[in-house]
């Protein structure tokens, strides 16, 4: 039995690090959504990465663009993915989460980020 997946981007939720390197070389459409709190952003942060807190999510609702596509992150990749369904909710197809967050980037793509716990 043979199994076929789609790779469409439209079926994609999740985005692994270096998957979304890869992306992010061949586009300039990509928006990367920081969660994290403030203290966590103080610690490290991505270049570009619009920082709005997890709390503040459903007041910023009409700041974020529909028309891009939005990766969402945070430290691990759970508040992320708790984001992306809200916003999925929320009228927002084009919003994926970055799988492992900001400490799993620093793993696979980028040493330079500070990880921390």
């Amino acid at each position: 039995m043979r199994f076929f997946f789609n790779n469409d981007s439209s079926d994609k939720l999740e985005y692994t690090p270096l998957e979304l390197a890869q992306e992010m070389e061949k586009r300039q459409d990509l928006l990367m959504l920081d969660v994290r709190e403030h203290t966590e952003i103080q610690i490290c942060h991505l270049k570009d990465a619009m920082h709005v807190p997890m709390g503040q999510i459903p007041n910023k609702l009409e700041d974020l663009p529909k028309n891009k596509d939005l990766v969402v992150f945070c430290h691990m990749g759970v508040r992320s993915k708790q984001v992306m369904n809200y916003l999925r909710k929320n009228g927002f197809s084009r919003v994926f989460n970055l799988k492992g967050g900001i400490d799993r980037w620093s793993v696979e793509v980028d040493p330079k980020v500070q990880r921390y716990r």
